[in-house]
């Protein structure tokens, strides 16, 4: 069984700087089902007890996210693939080439959940399909709030 961690791991923390698909899951608010967001605004803090996300000023997840703060993430990095569980907070809206929201998840436990025998030897990969200096403009105003 695996060792079950209060914190992300250093190689995981490096994983979780931004542009990285992360399955993001919470309560939905009315029906209390789990509802699986994929989002790939992240940034693990340095001391591995924080990840912030960042997400449309509408989205589903972050309403459920007030209603129910317990959230999972599911991450492919490090070589594995890892359950984060933790506590979640949303901001209030923040205005800018589009509006977004931050949402902060407070690390409770974090578990390689890789099935046994298995190693990940490649990271899912995307591209935005959108404007590309649009792109770049959004994600340097969104870095720049999860930075702080």
């Amino acid at each position: 069984m695996a060792k079950i961690l209060d914190a992300l791991p250093n190689e995981l923390v490096e994983s979780l700087q931004g542009e990285k698909i992360v399955t993001f899951i919470t309560l939905d608010k009315e029906t209390k089902e789990p509802q699986i967001s994929a989002v790939s605004w992240v940034l693990a803090q340095p001391d591995g007890k924080t990840i912030k996300i960042a997400v449309g000023h509408n989205a589903h997840c972050a309403s459920n996210v007030q209603a129910n703060p317990q959230v999972t993430l599911g991450v492919i990095g490090a070589g594995s693939y890892f359950e984060i569980k933790g506590n979640a907070e949303v901001s209030d809206i923040h205005n800018g080439t589009m509006k977004f929201r931050v949402i902060t998840v407070s690390v409770q436990s974090v578990e390689d959940v890789m099935f046994y025998g298995g190693k990940v030897t490649a990271e899912p990969q995307y591209e935005k399909t959108y404007d590309a200096e649009l792109a770049k403009k959004l994600d340097q105003e969104i870095y720049d709030v999860l930075k702080q």
